[in-house]
C-alpha cells in the first residue's frame, strides 16, 4: 500500500485506502472542506475525473471540461500538495475556503510548475461541494493555435485584414 497522494497525515502515514480512497469510491462523504480539497487533488493523481465532476458545483451557463481535465490529469507527474490556510470549513459550518498549492511536473516538458489557488467550497444537500477558485500568479496560457496579427490575412479566408474583418 502507498500513501495517499494528499499527504494530510504524513505524522500518521496514512494509506490511500485509509484516506481518500473511501471519498473517491463513495464509500465516505468528506466531513470537511479541506478534507474535499485533499480528495480532489488525489483524484487528478489517480485519474478519477468522474470525482472532481461529481464534487462540485456547476452553474447553469458553465460546463465542465471533462477531457480537458483528464489531459491534465494525464500529462501531469503529480508531486504534491501544501495547504497554505484554511478558513470554516468544519463539519457545523456550511461554507469554507482552503488556500493550496499544488505541485506537479509537465510530463512532456519535465518543467516543474504549481497551481496555486484559493477554494471556495459549500454544503449542499450536506455534502462539501467546490463551488468557485481563484487562481493566484497565473502560468501564461500556451497557445494552440499561432497568434494572428492585426495586419495578418483574416483566418475566416475573406481576403481582408484582421484588423478590418474579425478583428473589429
Amino acid at each position: 500500500m502507498s500513501l495517499c497522494p494528499c499527504r494530510s497525515m504524513d505524522q500518521k502515514k496514512l494509506n490511500y485506502t485509509e484516506c481518500c480512497e473511501p471519498f473517491l469510491t463513495g464509500v465516505k462523504k468528506a466531513p470537511t472542506a479541506e478534507a474535499l480539497m485533499r480528495s480532489r487533488y488525489a483524484a487528478y493523481v489517480v485519474k478519477n475525473i468522474d470525482y472532481i465532476d461529481g464534487t462540485q458545483i456547476v452553474l447553469e451557463n458553465e460546463k465542465f471540461d471533462k477531457d480537458e481535465a483528464r489531459k491534465w490529469a494525464d500529462s501531469s507527474e503529480w508531486m504534491g500538495l501544501e495547504i497554505k490556510k484554511t478558513q470554516k470549513g468544519g463539519a457545523a459550518d456550511s461554507t469554507g475556503v482552503v488556500e493550496f498549492v499544488a505541485h506537479y511536473k509537465d510530463k512532456a516538458s519535465g518543467t516543474e510548475l504549481h497551481h496555486h489557488e484559493t477554494s471556495l467550497f459549500q454544503k449542499q444537500d450536506g455534502d462539501w461541494k467546490f463551488k468557485e477558485g481563484q487562481i493566484h500568479g497565473a502560468q501564461p496560457v500556451k497557445r494552440l493555435e499561432p497568434k494572428v496579427g492585426r495586419n495578418d490575412p483574416c483566418s475566416c479566408g475573406s481576403g481582408k485584414k484582421f484588423k478590418k474583418c474579425c478583428g473589429l
